[in-house]
Formats: structure tokens, C-alpha cells, sequence
């Protein structure tokens, strides 16, 4: 991995830190503003009830599955900075060592560099190693996505039933279905990312 690389996947990964943040707000306030709506016609939207409290149920499992993102993000960063730092250490030791003709300063030379090899070859692990983590945490989270889905369609479903009620759920519930649909849209774009790295990462290891 280059440092444009890093430099792609450090920015991805906070952009979509910060799309989850402000969707799972947006989502959290729609569904107070909706249980007010609730409170308002008493025990006509019940129904409703459930799914605004489901709504913000789910949004609060998502911020917490997402929350291993953002502490994931540093270390890996590091680890291919260290691996990148390595390399081109090993890439001099290589030149210098080409430089030397004496055949007694080659064999120390050479145990050196197998020495180097073995460490970029750990901090590359390392680094993996990381990289898969961050990938099983995208996964749960487009599970968790998969749910606030469903309920904004058992959302949506109540809505259209409460429609004599005058309360408008229908435009609430479209606007979480919004809102959730970013933090979808963000979390399959970013898993993309992941995945094309953890390739390259993974073949070359």
C-alpha cells in the first residue's frame, strides 16, 4: 500500500464516520419529533409508538457498532506508515550493500536484511490483521443497517394506516428512510474501499 493509499482510506474512513454521525442524529430526531406526533393523538398511533421507539433503538445499537471505526482508523494508519518507513530503509541497506565488494562485510550484511525482511513481513500482518477487523466491523454494521430498514418499512406501513389521524408520519418516515439510506449508501461505498485493499494487502502477503 502506497501513501496515496493511506492517505484514500484515512480520508473514507472518517468521511464515513461522520455520514454515520450525522444520519443516526437525524434518524434519532425524527423519531422523538414522531413520538411527539404520538403523544399528540393519544392512542390512535400507538402502532407508530413502537416504531419511533424502535427507530431510536436501532440508531443507538448503530452508533455503538460504528464506534470501533474511528479507534481502528489510527492504528492502521500507523502500521502501513511503519511498513512504508521499513521498506524504504530496506530499499538503502540494499544499495549500500551493493556497494560493498568485500566478501567478508557481505554475510552480516545479508543476515541484516533477512532481519529487515522478517519485520516488514510482522508489521504487514499487523497491519492486516487490522484491516480484516475494520472489514467485520463494516459487516455488522450493514447488518444493523439491514434492521433500521426493516422498521422503516413497518414505519412506513403504520404511516399509511394512521393517515385519518392528521399527523404527518408519512413525511417523517420518509425522511428516516433518508437518513438511513445514507448511512447504507456510505457503509457499501466504504466496505468497497476496504475490501480492494484487504485484496492487495492479502495477495501480496
Amino acid at each position: 500500500m502506497n501513501t496515496d493509499r493511506i492517505m484514500k482510506i484515512m480520508d473514507a474512513s472518517y468521511q464515513t464516520c461522520r455520514t454515520i454521525e450525522r444520519s443516526l442524529r437525524e434518524i434519532d430526531r425524527r423519531a422523538l419529533n414522531a413520538m411527539v406526533l404520538v403523544k399528540r393523538h393519544s392512542g390512535k398511533l400507538a402502532g407508530y409508538g413502537v416504531v419511533a421507539q424502535a427507530f431510536r433503538e436501532r440508531a443507538a445499537h448503530l452508533k455503538d457498532a460504528a464506534s470501533p471505526l474511528r479507534s481502528s482508523i489510527a492504528p492502521l494508519v500507523r502500521s502501513h506508515m511503519r511498513v512504508l518507513q521499513m521498506r524504504r530503509q530496506a530499499d538503502l541497506f540494499s544499495r549500500a550493500r551493493g556497494m560493498r565488494r568485500n566478501r567478508e562485510s557481505k554475510e552480516p550484511l545479508c543476515n541484516s536484511a533477512e532481519s529487515q525482511q522478517r519485520t516488514i513481513a510482522a508489521e504487514e500482518a499487523k497491519a492486516l490483521v487490522i484491516l480484516r477487523r475494520l472489514v467485520e466491523t463494516v459487516i455488522r454494521l450493514q447488518e444493523g443497517i439491514t434492521e433500521q430498514e426493516y422498521v422503516v418499512t413497518n414505519g412506513r406501513i403504520e404511516a399509511a394506516l394512521s393517515e385519518d389521524s392528521g399527523a404527518p408520519l408519512m413525511r417523517v418516515s420518509q425522511e428516516m428512510g433518508v437518513a438511513v439510506a445514507k448511512v447504507r449508501d456510505a457503509i457499501w461505498k466504504y466496505r468497497s474501499e476496504l475490501e480492494e485493499v484487504l485484496h492487495e494487502s492479502g495477495t501480496r502477503i
